[in-house]
């Protein structure tokens, strides 16, 4: 009956299987309560690292930008007071040039003879482009020459304000000026020049036809469409080639 008795408080005292689970599980919770405190530590520990790190570098970043920064201004500073010096230098030069006895030989003025210059030369005179000079070559064409600079402003584009600039300039040929050899020209000819309308060179035809010789300006007059003013500004361009 003893030997009964101790054998059953000895297996009482064993713990079991359900205790064994629990202290097996509470022992698992332990290890991983440790775990991850620790790994939160140390994730903690790192993240102040990269946080001074990152400012380490960014402050040495800094620090060489204001270096290159400083360095730049001074080399800006220093071109600047040499080109001022230059500039300085230069000018006064050039104020004691003026004072030297021996001057270069003053630079004559442009002079363009109008009737005979072309594109290019017309160019080099102030204000005329390339289109400009088309132009006037291609009226001075129509014309047979200019006789005075007044004529430009008959050319598309040109101001009073730009031939006052240009008279300085020009000179004008009028020994080379084409003139219309009234008795014999074409109407297709006769009507290319800018003085005369259609109308007006279909009646000079129409009377040439008839036997009408033109031999002085009396006999234009006769011309029924030709006006006096017209006929003003014609005759420096008409040759009657009657003697």
């Amino acid at each position: 009956m003893a030997k009964f008795f101790l054998k059953k408080d000895e297996e009482s005292k064993r713990p079991t299987h359900s205790q064994i689970v629990g202290i097996v599980w509470v022992s698992i919770l332990l290890l991983l309560f440790a775990g991850i405190t620790f790994f939160m530590k140390n994730r903690g520990g790192s993240r102040e690292e990269k946080a001074d790190s990152a400012l380490a570098i960014m402050a040495n970043l800094k620090q060489k930008e204001d270096s290159v920064y400083q360095k730049k201004s001074k080399d800006h500073t220093t071109r600047y007071a040499r080109a001022s010096w230059t500039n300085s230098t230069a000018r006064q030069d050039n104020s004691q040039s003026a004072y030297d006895s021996v001057r270069p030989a003053r630079r004559q003025p442009l002079v363009v003879e109008l009737n005979s210059a072309d594109t290019t030369t017309l160019q080099l005179l102030y204000g005329i482009g390339a289109e400009r000079a088309r132009r006037i070559t291609r009226y001075r064409e129509r014309l047979g020459g200019f006789r005075n600079t007044g004529q430009l402003l008959e050319v598309y584009g040109i101001t009073p304000k730009l031939v006052a600039d240009l008279e300085p300039h020009l000179t004008i040929d009028t020994t080379s000026i084409r003139r219309i050899e009234i008795n014999s020209i074409g109407l297709k000819q006769l009507i290319r020049h800018p003085y005369i309308e259609y109308y007006q060179a279909r009646d000079i035809i129409r009377l040439r036809d008839k036997g009408q010789t033109f031999r002085t300006a009396d006999d234009l007059r006769a011309v029924p469409s030709m006006a006096d003013s017209t006929l003003e500004r014609l005759l420096p361009y008409i040759d009657f080639g009657v003697k």
